[in-house]
């Protein structure tokens, strides 16, 4: 009897390398970091802080001092989401043409990306977690440097994927 696709692909086990166990302990360091810096501060905070700001990082949104804990919060829920569709690679749209022959660099280097992308949104997660405390503005270049934190490596990703799914 012929196995189709979507069989092997709920078969697949991507290996986990130890770059992947790095961004994971890094991850739950910063996510940690966040949580306990806010509450070692938390007397300090004023009653009223950023929440958010526009395109040019400017404030233009406040809250009272409760609302610092919605960012760590969705960081939390976005890590755990992200982390259920790593671990489950037949979940995965890969975008290209998953064979034998190129099944384990194409898998490989999608869980690369998205173990990559957890960690640049957990990154600029606990950065608008604990910058509220400031009581600044987030500066002009916030926008372009995460957009690019972000975007980057999809590109990057995408680029080798595409190499690995013609071989």
């Amino acid at each position: 009897m012929m196995q189709s696709m979507n069989d092997r692909k709920k078969e697949i086990k991507v290996p986990v390398t130890g770059y992947h166990k790095f961004i994971k302990y890094l991850c739950i360091l910063l996510q940690a970091g966040t949580v306990l810096y806010l509450l070692f501060i938390w007397n300090r905070l004023p009653d009223r802080i950023p929440t958010h700001y526009n395109g040019t990082g400017e404030i233009d949104g406040y809250g009272t001092r409760f609302t610092v804990w919605l960012c760590p919060a969705v960081m939390l829920l976005m890590y755990q989401f992200i982390g259920l569709v790593e671990r489950h690679p037949a979940w995965w749209n890969t975008g290209v043409t998953v064979t034998k022959t190129n099944a384990a660099g194409v898998y490989g280097i999608l869980k690369n990306m998205i173990v990559t992308m957890k960690f640049v949104l957990v990154l600029i997660f606990a950065y608008l977690s604990v910058w509220p405390a400031t009581g600044r503005s987030l500066g002009a270049w916030f926008l372009p440097v995460s957009l690019s934190f972000t975007f980057l490596p999809i590109i990057l990703f995408s680029v080798l994927l595409f190499r690995a799914a013609k071989e």
